[in-house]
């Protein structure tokens, strides 16, 4: 994953978000996500619909680790963002069924005043996105 040393502050922030998503830092994420933040999450499976509230997106991440197992992973391909919004290139991953599923993901994200206020997933592959998530 190479940075760019002149990356706009709001893909920066979207790397500090990942990061401790990753690290599951808590603190970091709600100095990072608005209060009334809403994912919408595709699909057919139980993680999808919109998510309203960072207390909600909390109460979703532990379900994300719940239907994974904690196998779920995120890393960037690549982060490019503008004042108002990011847009991240990325790989999920988890195991399901002794299976590895990875989909690579197209994520619209909205920032304001450097949080996370919105947030689209796109899967290039919505039946393995599905499946990583049943």
């Amino acid at each position: 994953m190479t940075r760019n040393v002149h990356e706009h502050p709001n893909a920066k922030a979207y790397r500090r978000t990942a990061e401790a998503f990753r690290a599951g830092d808590e603190e970091a994420l709600r100095g990072l996500i608005a209060d009334d933040v809403i994912w919408h999450v595709p699909g057919r499976n139980r993680l999808a619909g919109e998510v309203r509230g960072r207390d909600s997106l909390f109460e979703w991440f532990q379900r994300l680790r719940e239907a994974t197992n904690g196998t779920f992973s995120l890393e960037e391909h690549d982060v490019v963002g503008n004042d108002n919004h990011e847009v991240a290139l990325s790989r999920m991953s988890a195991v399901r069924s002794g299976l590895s599923i990875t989909v690579q993901v197209v994520s619209v994200i909205h920032y304001r005043n450097g949080k996370q206020p919105e947030r689209w997933f796109h899967p290039t592959d919505p039946d393995a996105w599905n499946r990583m998530f049943s």
